[in-house]
């Protein structure tokens, strides 16, 4: 008896030993019990990213840098900014929302279209994040911001295979109550568990907005842009991402139909960026190779979209009337603009042209997406773009003598200068700068957008059209 009674105490004290040395040396705690991108591995190698009990990894501390402190990027202790009028929105996400390349990310250029006078942008993300750490950051610490809205933008760590546990799962392993020799012990699944199953990710998102609501905050889902080709399929296989039976079209449509679901539940409003980016159909310019993570026009495009929504629905602005025959056209509208943007700032005139044709099909009665053809048509450097009849035939169906818009007549007055009609063009010059003196003490003074009206208009005066800089050989 005795010696049963030793042999048992022995093997509860190797048990003690063993669960204590696999404490020690970290078992279990995030490594390796999930599947990471590289983003988020790379971040655990170089101890930019560190393990923690409810978030599973945070940036670590003493890597916050000034620009993230410029771009609003949140730290889990950090303390509670002061809350002001201005609207405050914190957006939550992964690497789709942290990182970004030359630009800024969608959340600070989302501050910058809708005035930081107004609002005020957080940007709560991290890589490898899923809508299961959103859930636990906004209870940890988002919710005491006290935002007045929430954007989500999870989706694609949540339908990944992993290589042991779920997140619910490895959550539960890192309760204090939990063994981690039992986790040990335990083989790997066969086939590997997706790291949010559809149904525990619904779950996450009605939670997400069900505690915002009750702390006073709406909610607004991104569904989230893709392009896939078959090479970025056999790397995601490759990597384990997806397992060999995986559709994963059909997977990744599954939680955009069930991130929609989730807002229907709950009241929350949708930024359907997926159909918006498909819409557009410049999947190279908006996504990076991997066909998920977006580029610098793929942010801006992202941050108008999100800013029109937001201006229409929380801000008080003038809501338009959809084009039935095409659903997804007008809320692209918006993006077509920033690409058409970027590809003018690259050069690509004629490129620019056939994206701001669009914005104009999707939009046809909009003010906007014809002021910006007509001025790319007016004022492009390369001759064969130029045409100053159809600009002005642009602004015809749109003219109002009695607007009050700068840039109308400033479009108005460069479209008449390139289709030879000068002293129409000083007129509508003098009103675009009459418009832009309203309301100023001294109607003469200096301003950006006055020099430049004057500018253009002594070059109208003088029987010379206004071009905007560049070359012929600027990519045409």
């Amino acid at each position: 008896m005795r010696r049963a009674i030793l042999i048992l105490v022995g093997v509860v004290l190797a048990l003690i030993l063993a669960e204590l040395l696999l404490r020690l040396t970290g078992f279990g705690l995030v490594s390796p019990r999930l599947q990471f991108d590289v983003n988020t591995r790379s971040g655990l190698e170089q101890g930019a990213i560190v393990a923690d009990r409810e978030l599973f990894w945070r940036q670590a501390d003493g890597t916050v840098t000034g620009l993230d402190r410029a771009l609003k990027m949140v730290h889990p202790d950090d303390p509670v900014p002061p809350h002001s009028q201005r609207l405050r929105i914190v957006v939550l996400g992964d690497s789709c929302t942290r990182l970004f390349g030359n630009g800024l990310p969608y959340s600070a250029l989302l501050e910058q279209q809708l005035g930081p006078d107004r609002v005020e942008v957080y940007n709560a993300s991290l890589p490898g994040y899923t809508s299961h750490q959103g859930l636990a950051w906004l209870r940890k610490q988002l919710l005491a911001f006290r935002p007045d809205l929430v954007v989500v933008y999870f989706g694609w760590n949540d339908h990944w295979r992993t290589t042991g546990l779920t997140d619910r799962q490895y959550a539960a392993s890192l309760k204090p109550g939990s063994l981690r020799l039992l986790h040990l012990l335990r083989g790997p699944a066969h086939p590997p568990p997706l790291r949010v199953a559809v149904s525990e990710y619904a779950e996450n998102l009605r939670q997400i907005a069900g505690e915002a609501a009750a702390s006073g905050a709406k909610s607004l889902f991104v569904l989230a842009p893709f392009h896939f080709t078959q090479e970025n399929v056999a790397r995601l296989l490759e990597n384990h991402f997806i397992g060999g039976g995986d559709d994963v079209l059909r997977l990744h449509r599954q939680y955009l139909r069930t991130a929609r679901g989730a807002a229907t539940a709950t009241g929350s409003e949708v930024c359907d960026a997926a159909a918006v980016f498909a819409y557009v159909d410049r999947p190279r310019q908006l996504l990076q190779r991997d066909g998920i993570h977006l580029t610098d026009t793929g942010h801006d495009a992202l941050a108008v979209t999100l800013a029109d929504l937001i201006v229409r629905k929380y801000l008080g602005g003038a809501v338009p009337t959809a084009d039935r025959t095409a659903p997804n056209a007008l809320t692209a509208v918006p993006a077509l603009a920033a690409v058409a943007r970027h590809e003018a700032a690259q050069g690509k005139w004629a490129e620019a042209v056939v994206t701001h044709r669009r914005a104009v099909a999707a939009a046809p009665a909009a003010l906007g997406p014809r002021l910006g053809l007509a001025w790319l048509l007016a004022t492009c450097p390369v001759d064969s773009v130029r045409d100053g009849t159809e600009a002005l035939a642009l602004l015809k169906p749109v003219a109002d003598p009695e607007s009050k818009l700068v840039q109308y007549f400033d479009v108005a007055a460069a479209a008449s200068a390139e289709a030879g009609q000068f002293g129409q063009a000083v007129v509508q010059a003098d009103r675009a700068l009459e418009l832009a003196a309203m309301g100023r003490a001294d109607a003469a003074a200096d301003s950006p957008l006055l020099r430049e009206l004057r500018t253009r208009r002594l070059l109208y005066e003088s029987g010379r059209p206004y071009r905007l800089p560049g070359t012929p050989a600027d990519g045409q």
